[in-house]
């Protein structure tokens, strides 16, 4: 009776299976083929042109990581940077695998001068990129600097300059001024 049972409806599960899979990659088929036009805006600094468009894209594709990434990188370029967390947030909540994604919402955080929340984003687009990314150890390093942890700030920066980044060697170099500036 058992074998009849799991014979009957061993088709349903896997055609659902198919169908969810199916979905799965049309969806991430049809937001690379879709988002194209807006990634130029955004390469060109045409940030409120492309802001529009993630939005118009996002009416369609509700559930679009990557269209709230997009977006989110506009407003934070337009300086809506409460805007910009709100877009950060969604797309993480869609893909949580994205490494850079974290490294905006730090920025993000950090530009919002919650330093604390900051640091927590970039140690977790460190552990995505495996401490392989100057950018990420550069913004780690100086939300690091910036609640009081100096010597792992200086561990971070220096790990960047082995990594190619001037940015934190020219932040090592003048002794912190530069974010003291920010």
């Amino acid at each position: 009776m058992e074998w009849l049972l799991l014979l009957f409806f061993m088709p349903f599960v896997l055609t659902m299976m198919f169908f969810n899979w199916l979905e799965k990659k049309f969806f991430s088929f049809r937001d690379r083929e879709k988002l194209g036009e807006g990634e130029i805006l955004l390469e060109g600094k045409k940030y409120f042109e492309a802001q529009l468009f993630f939005s118009e894209k996002l009416k369609y594709f509700p559930k679009s990581s990557k269209a709230y990434f997009l977006r989110g990188k506009c407003q934070f370029h337009l300086e809506n940077y409460y805007s910009a967390l709100f877009d950060f947030e969604q797309s993480i909540s869609f893909d949580n695998t994205i490494g850079e994604l974290y490294v905006w919402k730090g920025k993000t955080l950090y530009k919002l001068e919650e330093f604390d929340k900051a640091f927590l984003e970039f140690d977790k687009a460190d552990w995505y990129y495996r401490s392989e990314n100057a950018v990420a150890l550069r913004w780690r390093g100086m939300a690091r600097y910036c609640v009081g942890q100096v010597e792992n700030a200086i561990y971070d920066f220096t790990r960047a300059v082995e990594l190619g980044d001037e940015d934190a060697a020219h932040i090592l170099r003048t002794k912190f001024e530069y974010i003291k500036k920010k």
